[in-house]
């Protein structure tokens, strides 16, 4: 069973509000595409989200891992136009020089979709 971004997703769901973002958890109903990427140092994911009004979103979770420090992480959302490709406002923190986005693009969402029906666990 494959769980790239199963981590991430469960992380965005956690602190995903509706007053800030535009939508909350329940309002997804589908993962439409996702990317994956992590190292000893951080972990990413981006997912293309379709909501059940018909919207789409595009999150990114970026989570930096601490050895000796305290461990950070960041959720970025935009609602897409249309079919429009997502851009990545977190992409800075990582290599500049990999491609974009690492690990590529992934339409194996089914893991990530039985997520969003169970909820995150904590």
């Amino acid at each position: 069973m494959r769980i790239r971004g199963f981590y991430e997703l469960g992380h965005a769901l956690d602190v995903l509000d509706g007053e800030s973002h535009g939508f909350v958890p329940a309002d997804i109903e589908k993962v439409e595409r996702y990317w994956a990427y992590g190292d000893m140092h951080d972990s990413a994911a981006g997912f293309v989200l379709r909501l059940r009004d018909g919207r789409r979103a595009y999150g990114e979770f970026l989570h930096w891992h601490g050895f000796e420090q305290d461990e950070d992480f960041r959720i970025d959302v935009e609602i897409l136009e249309g079919d429009e490709v997502p851009f990545s406002p977190l992409r800075e923190p990582i290599d500049p020089s990999a491609p974009w986005p690492p690990g590529g693009w992934s339409d194996e969402t089914a893991h990530l979709d039985r997520l969003l029906a169970n909820g995150p666990s904590h």
